[in-house]
């Protein structure tokens, strides 16, 4: 009997261990197929419009993604009657994501019907679902447009300074526009923004200080990618920018030029004194005039409060350099030129540490130290329009604080290549340097930029 009884109780024991062994089996394969990426349960992802236009290349675009592997994607077009496979492919694996670009049957583009339906299925290479794999659907329309944009010069400025500034106002007729710019050539485009009414849009243009050519052309390109364009005539003004030579004296490069170089290894180890004047006046202005455009690249709306006067960030101060000066320095001899630059701003000085005033309202974009021009702020004013102010010897604002017009956002000071207390003052448009005279005179803002809005508005019965 007690043997009977201690067997009993060990088998009890061996079934209850087996039973924690079967438990434990389950639970871990459970644990295995929620953590195994095998198992993974996130369907891919479709980056598509839910409206796809759709051009005379018949030409579709569109991404799948996964976070494990894509298996398989098909895409279905329908009319409303009928369904047909144009697409239908397989992936090796390994392949995480892909971008599409389907050509339509030529049957789809030749039909007289405009509006179509598309159906993206993506699949994983997942185990889950039963070895099925994760699945996504998106649905959408296809809508063919095989004609261009209309566009419709509303007012312009009746010129253009070389190195100077206009405003033009257009109208586009399309439903599906994707983007419309002014081309001036040199791969220089000035975005369009849009202007109280749909459809509408304004924008100031440059015809650069170092560019021969100007010719400029609106240009609209839709979704479907059919493009329109139409020559802007402008009346364009020549103008010829001084030449200066300047001695490039030893004081001045072991002290100035030597200490913008010590801020940066790659300049700090030259030790050439003609190279390394070379560097920081060349090289890093342009790795530092390269930071400004891209900081003043972005058009941003005005709103109905924007207002404009003219610019004279310092009181009472004189005029000490113009903007778009060549400068020559040379060693010891004139003939001997050893580095150039251009000057893209004007340079004013009054007393030491001067207050430097905003003219009108907009947003700090830059406030902090580029190089050459020392401690630097950028303000946008909305329209693609900025200010900038460098060698300042104290900075009052700070990246995206709104100031208003007559705000103190600095003292003027030596910092960067300045070898006397002034202010570098320089007005730019979407990203490229202008004429600053412009937008100092009262009478030229009102006739170029102002009555234009004016005439603009009057067309558009905004008056």
């Amino acid at each position: 009997m007690r043997r009977a009884r201690v067997r009993a109780k060990r088998k009890k024991g061996g079934g209850l261990f087996l039973g924690l062994i079967i438990l434990l089996l389950l639970v871990g394969g459970a644990v295995f197929l929620y953590t195994a990426p095998q198992f993974e349960q996130t369907p891919p992802k479709i980056e598509a419009s839910s409206k796809i236009v759709v051009g005379e290349d018949g030409k579709i675009n569109f991404k799948v993604l996964d976070n494990y592997a894509l298996k398989k994607v098909e895409l279905i077009v329908g009319d409303g009657e009928k369904r047909s496979t144009v697409l239908d492919e397989r992936f090796p694996k390994g392949v995480k994501e892909k971008e599409f670009q389907v050509l339509l049957p030529k049957g789809v583009l030749a039909s007289k019907k405009s509006n179509w339906s598309y159906e993206i299925i993506a699949t994983d290479r997942s185990f889950w679902n039963f070895f099925m794999g994760n699945s996504s659907h998106l649905k959408g329309e296809i809508f063919i447009d095989s004609v261009a944009p209309q566009i419709n010069i509303v007012a312009s400025s009746p010129g253009i300074l070389k190195g100077g500034t206009a405003l033009v106002i257009y109208q586009i007729n399309e439903d599906n526009l994707l983007e419309s710019y002014i081309d001036i050539g040199q791969g220089i485009h000035f975005k369009g923004i849009p202007y109280k009414k749909e459809g509408v849009y304004a924008t100031l243009i440059v015809w650069p200080f170092n560019q021969e050519e100007f010719v400029p052309k609106i240009v609209a390109v839709d979704k479907a990618g059919n493009r329109a364009e139409v020559a802007l005539s402008i009346r364009r003004y020549k103008k010829r920018y001084r030449v200066s030579y300047i001695a490039a004296r030893d004081s001045f490069i072991d002290g100035k030029i030597a200490e913008l170089a010590s801020q940066e290894k790659k300049f700090a180890q030259i030790s050439d004194r003609l190279q390394k004047l070379k560097a920081v006046n060349e090289t890093m202005r342009l790795e530092n005039e390269k930071l400004i455009h891209k900081v003043s690249k972005k058009a941003t709306p005005i709103d109905k409060k924007w207002s404009l006067k003219p610019f004279y960030p310092l009181h009472g101060a004189k005029r000490v350099s113009d903007f778009g000066v060549k400068r020559y320095y040379y060693y010891k001899k004139r003939e001997n030129i050893v580095s150039t630059s251009y000057h893209v701003g004007y340079d004013f000085a009054s007393v030491k540490h001067d207050k430097i005033y905003t003219t009108i309202p907009g947003k700090v974009v830059f406030a902090a130290p580029n190089g050459i021009y020392g401690n630097m702020v950028i303000i946008d004013h909305g329209l693609g329009l900025y200010t900038l102010y460098g060698h300042i010897s104290q900075l009052k604002v700070k990246v995206g604080q709104k100031v208003t017009a007559g705000e103190v956002i600095g003292l003027t000071g030596k910092t960067g290549l300045a070898l006397g207390d002034h202010l570098h003052f320089g007005v730019l448009v979407q990203g490229v340097e202008v004429y600053p005279l412009e937008w100092m005179k009262k009478k030229w803002i009102n006739d170029f930029i102002l009555s234009i809005f004016q005439k603009a508005n009057t067309k558009l019965g905004y008056n």
